[in-house]
């Protein structure tokens, strides 16, 4: 067993394991060209190897090349919950079971929850303002059919048996009886809680009448090979870190309401008219978008059945994810289209509907099924594909967040937000969903690879060139790179000083510098890292350093000159044209390009010199010369004629903190 911490918390003993990351020893670069001597720059470094990480390399769970090891577990936890919602009071009381099952070689004294909703409470600490609902009410723990004792607030802790002890947004349950590696322990749950309104992280409703419902029930907190618990309390901005299992969920609401969530809709004949189950499945034959519930369907014993009881359960099952949320409103219209996708085998393409439910007010999401399929299919085709039986995008006060098969996003009023928020939460299929990491402490290992594809998406979608996807993202980053506002990517999401510094951090600058590592490896050799990322790590959970590793196997290079700079430090690129010299040779000319590298991150410098008569000459200058210790650097090359130009990265694939020195122009040129 592995050396513990542990937690003494009013007679409930906690264990937990300390630890972060690590990877192998980097070699130091060989220079390929002659270079002046001159100090070596305090950011490029070798990226850190942290003591855990190596222990779970040594261990065999992780490896040094970016792959999981021979001895990599994981734990499994199944759900089973009913719940019902009262629209009027914003209500939701749930009860429900799991299995939690201890695949680890660890014997484990205790099961760690989350109760994401006790956010909302007086008192707690939190990164965000919210609005005060009183959080979550637990009403009932019992383990292995076993009632166990809640401490804590006076109440001691009994000699043995199961107890429990809330603390803020955890919730630590005692086991009577250690489980074994191996083993599994049933643990039953009932709760109540009032769904904030707008305005509130994630979740909420819009004047009782739509609901985007999330963190709404207590879940079980990752337990890893590397960490052991993960137990960082939920303050608001860092996201989830969750264990894959299955969901069986049964939701009750007033007839007339229609529900989507996470999971295929397990009874469509009970819930909804014959009249709309014809409708999806002529969506399920079509390429166009059906209209499956139209306003005039609103109302009982039209899009849904009636109930003798005016009540109305659905039911749904999600297998193979981390995570179960759901949306409902009495204003919902509902498209429907199907989604072309290459089989998860590999093996031909496969069909999934994609809906898009929203009030008829919100009019650019008439176009929401259509932009949904298209990052869907986009995906599917360049990364892993899309493993999942349906998608689900749904308006309501949410700005975008996404969950296994569904995201919310409000109406933008603006078809280009719209889609680029869509795009971006679907995104989020691949990372988080599918390649589950640990969003709390690497924000941008999900949220950069998701701009990043996002806007590659946005390109195709809107017939765009990269640069111009990626403008908005670049000007973000450079408004405040290299500034004390700036924060290194490597932070933890509650400790950026500033939302904007995070969303900075973890969105923007990652997407930028992932189309950067294009220019330097290739933008090809970049998509196949992220395909083999998605292979090897698909319903895992990977570390930042299983993905730099991953990226390096594929390219077949060390880049800790790249990682350490940008991701550990705000070092900024800063490269200038000092002097150009022209001489006549035969029929063009010998230009002497002299460049400087005047930040603290190396970066190749692509030159660009252009003739009178618009002939081009393209040619890069290896980043091993700044690894060499060199500043400055003079380049020669032969163009076709009289030179008109000189430009350091034209297409502003690199970001570049000052491009007023990136262009050399020919005095007295027309």
């Amino acid at each position: 067993m592995r050396g513990w911490d542990r937690i003494a918390i009013l007679g409930i003993g906690i264990l937990g394991v300390a630890g972060c990351a690590g990877r192998r020893e980097p070699q130091a670069p060989t220079p390929s060209t002659p270079a002046e001597a001159a100090a070596p720059r305090y950011a490029v470094e070798p990226v850190p190897v942290p003591s855990a990480f190596r222990a779970a390399v040594e261990r065999g769970t992780r490896t040094l090349d970016g792959r999981p090891g021979p001895r990599y577990w994981q734990q499994r936890v199944s759900y089973r919950i009913d719940a019902e919602l009262d629209p009027r009071t914003a209500r939701v009381q749930g009860q429900g079971e799991l299995i939690y099952r201890n695949h680890s070689p660890d014997t484990l004294g205790v099961l760690v929850f989350r109760l994401y909703q006790n956010l909302f409470s007086e008192g707690v600490q939190r990164t965000r303002s919210v609005p005060i609902t009183g959080g979550i009410t637990i009403e009932r723990v019992a383990v292995g059919g076993r009632e166990a004792a809640r401490v804590g607030g006076g109440r001691r802790a009994p000699a043995g048996g199961a107890a429990y002890q809330i603390i803020e947004t955890l919730m630590y349950v005692r086991l009577p009886t250690a489980l074994l590696p191996g083993d599994s322990v049933h643990v039953e749950m009932a709760w109540h809680f009032t769904v904030p309104p707008e305005g509130a992280p994630r979740t909420g409703h819009i004047d009782h009448v739509v609901y985007n419902v999330a963190q709404w029930y207590p879940q079980v907190a990752v337990y890893d090979d590397v960490e052991g618990w993960h137990t960082w309390p939920y303050l608001g901005n860092g996201e989830f870190y969750l264990e894959y299992g299955d969901f069986d969920v049964s939701l009750t609401l007033p007839e007339g309401w229609l529900v989507a969530a996470t999971g295929e809709l397990q009874n469509p004949d009970e819930v909804l008219t014959p009249r709309i189950r014809d409708r999806l499945r002529v969506a399920m034959e079509s390429d166009t978008v059906v209209h499956v519930v139209t306003p005039e369907d609103f109302g009982p014993g039209n899009a849904t059945q009636q109930a003798p009881g005016g009540q109305l359960t659905w039911r749904f099952v999600g297998r193979d994810v981390r995570d179960f949320a759901w949306a409902a409103s009495n204003r919902y219209v509902w498209d429907v289209t199907r989604a072309t996708i290459p089989a998860a085998d590999g093996g031909g393409t496969r069909t999934i509907p994609v809906h898009a439910l929203y009030r008829p007010e919100a009019t650019t999401w008439r176009q929401a099924a259509e932009y949904t399929r298209h990052a869907l299919e986009f995906f599917s085709e360049r990364w892993h594909s899309y493993i999942y039986p349906q998608m689900t995008s749904v308006e309501g006060p949410i700005g975008g967040m996404e969950y296994p098969m569904i995201v919310f996003v409000r109406d933008f009023g603006a078809a280009r937000t719209l889609y680029s928020v869509i795009a971006h939460e679907t995104a989020h299929e691949w990372w988080p969903m599918m390649v589950g990491n640990k969003e709390p402490s690497f924000a941008w290992q999900d949220e950069g690879l998701a701009t990043y594809i996002e806007n590659l998406a946005s390109a195709d979608y809107f017939d765009e060139t990269v640069p111009e996807a990626f403008e908005g993202n670049l000007e973000q980053y450079l408004t405040i790179a290299g500034q004390d506002d700036e924060t290194p990517i490597m932070r933890h999401a509650d400790l950026y000083p500033s939302y904007q510094a995070f969303a900075t951090a973890a969105y923007s600058k990652t997407a930028v510098l992932l189309r950067a590592l294009g220019g330097v490896i290739g933008e090809d050799v970049v998509n196949q890292a992220l395909r083999e990322y998605a292979d090897r790590w698909l319903l895992k959970h990977p570390y930042a350093l299983d993905f730099f590793n991953t990226v390096e196997s594929v390219a077949g290079r060390d880049l800790d000159w790249f990682w350490h700079p940008w991701w550990y430090e705000t070092a900024v690129l800063d490269q200038a044209i000092v002097a150009v010299g022209v001489e006549s040779v035969g029929g063009g000319e010998r230009v002497a390009v002299t460049i400087e590298d005047q930040g603290e991150a190396p970066m190749p410098v692509d030159l660009v010199l252009t003739t009178e008569a618009g002939e081009v000459r393209r040619v890069v200058v290896p980043v091993d010369v700044w690894l060499a210790g060199a500043r400055r650097h003079t380049e020669v090359v032969e163009v076709p004629g009289r030179l008109a130009r000189v430009a350091i990265d034209p297409d502003r694939t690199f970001p570049d903190v000052d491009r007023s020195d990136n262009v050399w122009e020919r005095a007295g040129r027309p």
